[in-house]
Order: structure tokens, then C-alpha cells, then sequence
């Protein structure tokens, strides 16, 4: 399998006109492409400057003549959630015909896409970019591999490590999120130290001991995911049993 990473201004895609066309961002964690019907499902997230960002760019998408039906599902200040399904575009039709398919969620901001799409040889690549370089559209390849079960594993376990991490960060209470902050910005975690805690205590307001109290609850939620994502360190050969006692 043969992945490529690239981003593209579609001309004739709805999301690409309508992030152009307002301050709005759109990622699609769910897509379906019905070969059948040439056609593309997708459920979007819509993110925005502000609210009539967003009811602009949705606005946009609703109405453009590559959309065959529009639900929104949700709408909450600045952000919303839509059901969409559209035409295939120029680009899309022609990885289609290649025998190429989507891989990833894909995001659209500022009129550009950012796609993640498989072929399964490298002619059918070939034979894709032969005929997206004769299309209107601009697209630019940020990354081209060849993807084998070794890169697939470390894929998979590289998103498990960071999502591990992720959910340890999540957990901070926002005054933890505020004081590891700061003392990782000012330089406390630097060597040598370009801030003490007294530094830290000054900037927050609070004494040494509230900070030192709040940065140990921080680590160890940090450090407890990060530990239980790298797993256990296996044992070198030349290690003495009983740490050499």
C-alpha cells in the first residue's frame, strides 16, 4: 500500500468554498463513499471564528451545487455538526477511477483540504497525479509512503501512546493546567532553573507550598499516563539481578 498525505483547493468541493468564505473550519471524522450513487457521506464538525462564521460557511455549503442534501445536526455558539452528502468532486473522482480511498478523517481550512489516501501500488499513484496535474485544482504531496505491517503496528501504537498522554493531560484540573504551564514557559524545568518556586508563587498569587503541592498533582497524572504508555523497560543483559546488591 502506497499513502500519501497531501492538501488540495478543490474548486468544486463545498467545504473548500465555504471555509474560503467565512472564518470556519470543518473536520469529518465519519465519511462513507457510496461507488454506486458516486456519492460522498460525510458527518462534519464546523468550527468558527464566531457564530455567523459559522452560519455563513454553513450557509455556503448548503447551497452549493455539489450538495444533494444537508442536516444539521447540531449548533452550539461558534460550533456546529452537519450530515452531508455531496457529489464527487474532480479530485475525488479521479483517485475513485485510480482505485484510490480515503484513510483519514480529512480537514478543510482556508479553502485548503488536507487528505490522507491510499493506493494499493505505486502505478495507481502514478496514474493519479498524471491526471490531477492536468485539473485546475492545486495540490501540494506532503508525504508519500510505502505502508507494510512494521509501519502499520507502529502507527497504531504511537496513536495509543499519544491518546494515553491525552487522557492524562485531560485530567488536570485548570489550576494544574495553569501552574505546569507556567513552570514549564518560565523555565522551571530548565538546568539549570531560570525559575524557582518562589518565582512561580509570585506570579500566581499563592505560597510556595500551594505550588509545590499543585505541580506534584500535575506530574503525576502526566507522568502516570506517559509511564503506562511507554510500558515497562526491558531489563538489559548486563543488568545484576537485585539492582547489583
Amino acid at each position: 500500500m502506497i499513502s500519501l498525505a497531501l492538501s488540495i483547493r478543490q474548486a468544486d468541493c463545498p467545504l473548500s468554498v465555504a471555509s474560503s468564505a467565512a472564518e470556519v473550519a470543518f473536520v469529518t471524522p465519519h465519511w462513507h463513499y457510496d461507488h454506486d450513487r458516486s456519492q460522498l457521506e460525510l458527518r462534519i464538525l464546523a468550527d468558527g471564528s464566531d457564530r455567523a462564521a459559522v452560519e455563513r460557511g454553513l450557509d455556503v455549503i448548503r447551497s452549493h451545487d455539489e450538495t444533494d442534501s444537508f442536516e444539521l445536526l447540531a449548533k452550539r455558539d461558534d460550533t456546529a455538526r452537519v450530515h452531508l452528502t455531496m457529489g464527487t468532486t474532480d479530485t475525488m473522482g479521479t483517485v475513485v477511477a485510480n482505485g484510490g480511498y480515503l484513510t483519514a478523517p480529512f480537514e478543510n481550512v482556508d479553502g485548503s483540504e488536507r487528505w490522507e489516501i491510499g493506493f494499493d501500488d505505486a502505478a495507481a499513484v502514478e496514474r493519479t497525479l498524471t491526471v490531477l496535474a492536468d485539473l485546475d485544482d492545486e495540490y501540494e504531496i506532503h508525504s508519500r509512503e510505502r505502508v507494510d505491517p512494521t509501519t502499520v503496528l507502529e502507527d497504531v501504537r504511537a496513536d495509543t501512546v499519544g491518546r494515553t498522554v491525552l487522557d492524562g493531560a485531560r485530567r488536570l484540573t485548570p489550576t494544574e493546567r495553569e501552574t505546569i504551564h507556567r513552570a514549564v514557559t518560565g523555565g522551571y524545568y530548565d538546568v539549570p532553573r531560570e525559575a524557582t518556586l518562589g518565582d512561580l508563587a509570585a506570579e500566581l498569587g499563592v505560597s510556595d507550598a500551594a505550588v509545590s503541592k499543585t505541580l506534584r498533582r500535575a506530574e503525576r497524572k502526566l507522568l502516570v499516563s506517559a509511564v503506562s504508555a511507554i510500558g515497562p523497560v526491558e531489563q538489559s543483559d548486563h543488568a545484576e539481578p537485585n539492582g547489583g546488591r
